[in-house]
């Protein structure tokens, strides 16, 4: 199993997504799944992109800082 962090774009926000999954497939559709369980009003998005992936082992883990982004090139 996978450990997966995406990013979400719409046209004001970078939304990050951390999923675990079995496969790639699987790793999207469930961040269509938990964008849906999250908000009331499901945002236009455009763009879904696979961020990092990561093994799933004890210790492992992302860091999440609000300025690291696809879209700001850091």
């Amino acid at each position: 199993m996978d450990l997966y962090r995406f990013e979400v774009t719409t046209k004001t926000d970078v939304i990050p997504v951390i999923i675990a999954a079995e496969n790639d497939e699987a790793a999207f559709r469930l961040v269509e799944v938990e964008l849906e369980k999250y908000f009331l009003r499901l945002p236009e998005v455009d763009d879904i992109s696979l961020y990092e992936k990561k093994k799933i082992r004890k210790g492992n883990g992302f860091v999440l800082h609000e300025q690291e982004t696809i879209l700001s090139g850091s």
